[in-house]
């Protein structure tokens, strides 16, 4: 199998299309100040919990794989569970399993 490499051919969008592009960073912008709101009240009701957020690329689904067998394997509840015993073995402190 061959491997050309084409030359990209740019054309400037169409008003329709640069609009439709244009819309949705402005609704999510309108949006901010209300999901910060809301981030700020769901945080205060469970303010013995913290999040820890991570987002995985397309490439990484092999991990949520691995987290769910994982758990599957020692009969953790989520993904949340095993993350929370990967800690407690990496950084050598006992965890309580939920």
């Amino acid at each position: 199998m061959t491997h050309e490499i084409r030359k990209r051919i740019v054309r400037p969008a169409a008003p329709e299309a640069k609009e439709r592009h244009q819309l949705i960073p402005r609704q999510i912008e309108q949006e901010l100040p209300e999901l910060h709101q809301w981030a700020k009240e769901a945080a205060a009701q469970h303010q013995e919990r913290v999040a820890v957020g991570t987002v995985l690329t397309a490439e990484e689904t092999n991990v949520l794989a691995a987290m769910d067998d994982y758990a599957t394997k020692h009969s953790l509840q989520n993904r949340s569970a095993v993350v929370r015993e990967a800690l407690s073995n990496l950084l050598g402190i006992n965890i309580a399993r939920q």
